[in-house]
């Protein structure tokens, strides 16, 4: 397990700020008071969040004169850094406490990124290393913080190209068509015909499509697969000889687990969406799939690296259901341009999985079931980045309440629709801003953590 150095400030610094507050009305109100007079803090988790926190977020809360940034005007003048390690969802969830690891809450680890939002047993295994139990205040907190669209990424057979009537320079892919894919039932280039889907070249058409996937349990699979569960509902069999849905195959154990039927589906040999990415761009004749900020950043995959009229490409996918009269939409608004735009998930219809309404009523409660449907405005695979925290750090071991002080700080400028907020600053990078109903929750939820 990797966390990430960090430093806690002097405890004479966190006591001043704390007599700042002395007398306020109640601890909601004296946490709020010391903005900025946290520490630095580190995070780690899915690599969707890694262009965002890195690149985006981090700095410009380090930088920005926006009221809840950190840049050393606002609050107590201090300038706490935040800094994060892409590694998966998974061995973010695991470094919390599930799937029965050890758990650690250490300031280098104050908060977790994930695409694969933790279901009610993995909130309970988190919850369950509360120093006191019981409490309802100490809950984890599951916060959107991201929309992002996982593009499905092609590489044609060595000397092939392909075009449609709908994208001309490159294949678009039906629903039945991708969900079949994937199952193993679809094997040949030649098989895909969606919209007048054609590839040329000797022997292309009959060349077998190879199906890659992430090396490490993954949240970008997780949605991916709650995708395709979509279009089908049955069971089949798994690499491992398990009988289970896309439901069931898209968490735990079963998230690296693929239809027997597709035969060997290849891996790369580095984890992340970055990876998957770079093993497609090496490898002819296959697909794959990744968020579309990772997409984008692999030069293989626009022009003039990649793109439209090449063998490479990331393919426009039907957003009307499984209708044979197929519309489709990109995962970028800009298309394949190695201009970064936006994912393209505007308008995202989403629904709850269960039947119950959409959005959760609070943080608090399980995202876990959180899914889009196949019939949208634009894009239909798209989700949500979450960044989880803790309602109380002070009820788990090993934290300090200038951990608690940077993330709730940095969760709020995250979630400000400031024009130098952290919404704000997602746009043109590859992602969207949360929807307006979703971000009110986001934003009630952060305004709980507290130590």
């Amino acid at each position: 397990m990797r966390f990430l150095r960090g430093r806690v400030l002097p405890a004479s610094m966190l006591a001043a700020a704390s007599l700042a507050v002395i007398g306020a009305a109640d601890a909601a109100s004296a946490f709020a008071a010391t903005q900025c007079s946290g520490s630095n803090i580190g995070g780690q988790g899915a690599s969707v969040e890694k262009i965002a926190i890195q690149s985006i977020w981090g700095p410009d809360f380090n930088t920005s004169t926006e009221s809840l940034a950190c840049s050393g005007t606002q609050g107590s003048g201090g300038k706490p850094t935040v800094t994060y390690t892409s590694d998966s969802s998974a061995v973010g969830l695991e470094s919390w406490g599930t799937e029965h690891h050890a758990a650690s809450f250490i300031p280098t680890n104050a908060y977790i990124g994930t695409e694969e939002a933790p279901g009610v047993g993995q909130t309970g295994e988190i919850e369950e290393n509360e120093t006191t139990k019981g409490s309802a205040k100490a809950s984890l907190q599951t916060i959107p913080v991201l929309q992002e669209s996982i593009a499905v990424l092609i590489h044609l057979p060595a000397g092939c190209t392909a075009t449609s009537k709908a994208d001309p320079g490159r294949l678009v892919l039906n629903n039945t068509t991708l969900q079949s894919i994937y199952l193993g039932t679809i094997n040949t280039w030649g098989a895909i015909t969606d919209d007048g889907d054609q590839i040329t070249g000797t022997g292309c058409a009959a060349d077998s499509i190879t199906r890659t996937a992430r090396l490490d349990s993954a949240g970008t699979t997780n949605i991916f697969k709650k995708y395709l569960a979509l279009i089908n509902g049955s069971p089949f069999e798994t690499e491992t000889g398990e009988h289970v849905t896309w439901v069931g195959a898209a968490s735990g154990a079963e998230n690296t687990d693929w239809p027997k039927a597709a035969i060997a589906v290849a891996r790369p040999a580095k984890t992340g969406d970055a990876a998957e990415v770079a093993k497609v761009v090496e490898t002819a004749g296959t697909i794959g799939y990744s968020g579309m900020a990772d997409a984008r950043a692999n030069a293989g995959f626009v022009p003039s690296g990649g793109g439209a009229g090449t063998a490479v490409f990331w393919a426009p996918v039907q957003n009307n259901g499984t209708s044979t009269k197929g519309k489709y939409a990109d995962p970028s608004t800009d298309g394949e341009s190695a201009t970064a735009a936006n994912a393209n998930c505007a308008k995202t219809k989403y629904t709850n999985g269960t039947g119950t309404k959409f959005p959760p009523k609070t943080t608090a409660d399980s995202w876990a079931e959180v899914t889009t449907a196949t019939k949208q405005k634009n894009y239909p695979i798209c989700g949500f980045g979450y960044t989880l925290a803790l309602s109380k750090y002070s009820a788990y071991p090993s934290t300090t309440e200038g951990e608690a002080i940077t993330v709730n700080n940095f969760l709020k400028f995250v979630l400000s629709s400031g024009s130098q907020g952290g919404q704000s600053l997602l746009v043109n990078h590859d992602y969207e801003p949360l929807p307006t109903k979703v971000l009110k929750e986001a934003q009630k939820g952060a305004a709980l953590v507290v130590f």
